[in-house]
């Protein structure tokens, strides 16, 4: 896996962030989309959690697609 490029932080309360990253694993170009938190003790860097998704970038488009759609408050199917 290569190191990720970040693209993007994303507020998402006091405590945690969702961050937009780029990588490669396995001659695979990926977007991850994950959720970071700031834990009690780690000197305030957020640290990666479980809670996110990565999928291939050919993916993307939809994804975005399905994005506009619920800001819109329409349903995409």
């Amino acid at each position: 896996m290569s190191a990720p490029t970040l693209i993007a932080t994303v507020p998402k309360n006091n405590v945690e962030e969702v961050r937009v990253s780029l990588t490669t694993f396995n001659g695979f170009d990926l977007v991850d989309i994950r959720t970071f938190a700031r834990l009690i003790g780690a000197g305030g860097e957020p640290t990666p959690t479980k809670r996110g998704i990565c999928l291939s970038r050919d993916r993307l488009p939809e994804l975005i697609q399905a994005l506009i759609h619920a800001q819109e408050g329409r349903a995409s199917c």
